[in-house]
């Protein structure tokens, strides 16, 4: 599924919880990679720019918010999957690093 398809993560997150009868756990690591080049790059349209948030950070809120009742109840957890271009970032990648970094801010 598409993990920036908020009502298809909250449906297999309510599946998931109903065959399981519980949630112990989250694990946040959906990410795309693209687009990649430098901030400059003509090529490389906001709407790209956009559509990675969308997935790489926008898409945890929804997850979070649609498992923190069962996970409430079942004392689980949230693990967030980073990436050392949060910290020292990588030429060519800004969307990714910046995403990561994002991210990184939400889990704290």
């Amino acid at each position: 599924m598409d993990s920036a398809d908020e009502s298809a993560l909250q449906s297999a997150i309510a599946r998931g919880n109903d065959h399981f009868g519980q949630m112990d756990g989250l694990i946040l690591n959906a990410a795309i990679l693209d687009p990649l080049g430098r901030i400059d790059n003509p090529d490389i349209s906001l709407d790209s720019w956009k559509r990675h948030f969308d997935v790489n950070l926008f898409s945890l809120i929804p997850a979070i918010r649609a498992s923190l009742p069962a996970l409430r109840e079942s004392k689980g957890r949230i693990i967030f999957i980073s990436s050392g271009a949060a910290t020292g970032g990588i030429p060519g990648w800004a969307p990714y690093n910046a995403s990561k970094a994002a991210m990184n801010s939400l889990s704290r």
